[in-house]
């Protein structure tokens, strides 16, 4: 009898030594006074927190941590319901020995006597750092999504389950007006009866994601506008647990699209009026400018024709200055001869004094003579008087011709001013063109908007 409870005592201490050592190996394990003194650590402990054995050993447990903790209202009272045999789980920052701040999930409990009094305090903790970082940053990214998003959750079947502050003030809901309804009342009925309502919570339900924006009816029947996700959310089995709505209201920026649509379509207006004016006037100018090209090739024609009848013109009042000139010549050559007679009738009357009928003829032949000398002077005055009139007229040829030849020069330079005006003309053609094609997918660009 006696060697059997002795080996059940034995079993026993196997049993206690093996968990004390899977215990060690698992945890940072620390035993405490009931004052907080530390009696004994593990190395699991020392690796953690840094320190060497000698260095903690009768420290008191609030070494290793923060001030703000030590000194907060919830220190003092945990170790009183510790040393009441309360046993506690929390997760607390600790100071290491270098100054690092690390997150551990302890466990406190009651070490007892033989008589159940509490005698010490262990504590088993396990580094959490790592998961406690990524739950804050996971955290704070909900809280942001709470504070910028409209949060709904439904279950599959798209019954409401909660909703944030948010979406509930968008809406003019109060949490308890909408838990357990569906969400069919934020939309129009004929949509909520409709195939593609049912379709849309088939989809999510079966795990597909929804996103765009989506137009809803709010409490006070006015219209809400949102740019939402549809989320799934799936169970670890894979099935789908709940369908999570993430939305920005966006009614402000439609209303003003709508707005800047309507402003646009008058405008649209207003510049088709303005292309089909604008066509109108390039039409007529673009005839005048034909017009006057006509008129000016016309024009050009006829002084070039000018041109030829001045130079001919020039050409002849050289040629009759020419003969003018030998007429002159001659008729000074005539009165020439005709002093050369009258001096040799002089001499023939002198030597016929006393022949009557010679001297008769011999006056008869000087008044020819007389009269041919009047009618040579005459001519020779009007002859000078012909060349004067000649050189005159070549002047007025040679300004004309100079008077045409400048209108030439501009009728050019006005024909190179109305090609380039037609060239302009052109352009401007091309532009209002390119206008309209812009504007007609500034057109349809705003219907888009609109939408």
């Amino acid at each position: 009898m006696n060697s059997v409870v002795s080996s059940i005592g034995q079993d026993r201490n196997d049993l206690s030594y093996d968990l004390h050592a899977a215990v060690d190996v698992s945890f940072a394990v620390a035993e405490f006074d009931l004052n907080g003194r530390i009696i004994r650590v593990n190395e699991r402990f020392l690796a953690m927190t840094g320190y060497d054995e000698s260095e903690v050993v009768g420290q008191h447990h609030s070494m290793f941590l923060p001030a703000e903790v030590v000194n907060g209202p919830d220190y003092d009272l945990c170790w009183i319901e510790l040393r009441a045999g309360k046993s506690k789980r929390v997760v607390l920052p600790c100071v290491t020995k270098q100054g690092d701040l690390i997150w551990v999930e302890e466990t406190y409990g009651p070490i007892r006597d033989c008589k159940g009094a509490v005698s010490a305090i262990m504590r088993l903790g396990v580094d959490v750092t790592e998961r406690h970082e990524k739950l804050i940053d996971l955290q704070g990214k909900v809280d942001a999504i709470e504070h910028s998003h409209a949060v709904v959750e439904f279950d599959v079947k798209g019954n409401i389950l909660t909703a944030n502050h948010h979406f509930l003030s968008i809406m003019g809901y109060e949490l308890a007006e909408i838990v357990g309804l569906h969400h069919s009342m934020f939309v129009e009925p004929d949509y909520a009866q409709s195939a593609d309502y049912r379709a849309f919570w088939r989809s999510l339900a079966n795990g597909k994601y929804s996103a765009r924006q989506f137009r809803r009816v709010g409490k006070d029947g006015d219209e809400v506008w949102f740019e939402a996700t549809y989320n799934p959310v799936f169970a670890p089995d894979g099935t789908v647990r709940k369908i999570v709505k993430f939305a920005v209201d966006i009614t402000g920026e439609v209303h003003s699209l709508g707005d800047l649509k309507t402003t646009l379509d008058s405008s649209f207006i207003d510049i088709d009026r303005s292309l089909c004016k604008f066509d109108q006037n390039y039409e007529r100018v673009a005839k005048a400018c034909r017009l006057a090209q006509v008129h000016l090739e016309a024009s050009s024609m006829i002084a070039g024709r000018l041109v030829s009848c001045v130079e001919e013109s020039a050409q002849r009042m050289t040629e009759l200055q020419s003969v003018a000139d030998h007429v002159f010549d001659t008729v000074i050559e005539g009165d020439v001869a005709a002093v050369a007679m009258e001096n040799a009738l002089d001499a023939v009357r002198a030597g016929a004094r006393d022949t009557p009928e010679l001297k008769a003829r011999i006056d008869n032949l000087d008044e020819c003579v007389s009269e041919n000398v009047r009618i040579l002077t005459a001519l020779r005055l009007d002859m000078k008087a012909m060349l004067n009139r000649v050189a005159v007229v070549s002047v007025a040829v040679e300004k004309q011709g100079d008077v045409i030849s400048q209108v030439t020069s501009e009728m050019h330079g006005v024909q190179t001013s109305l090609a380039t005006s037609q060239g302009l003309l052109s352009g401007l053609q091309m532009v209002s063109e390119e206008m309209a094609v812009a504007v007609g997918r500034t057109r349809e660009a705003s219907v888009v908007l609109a939408r």
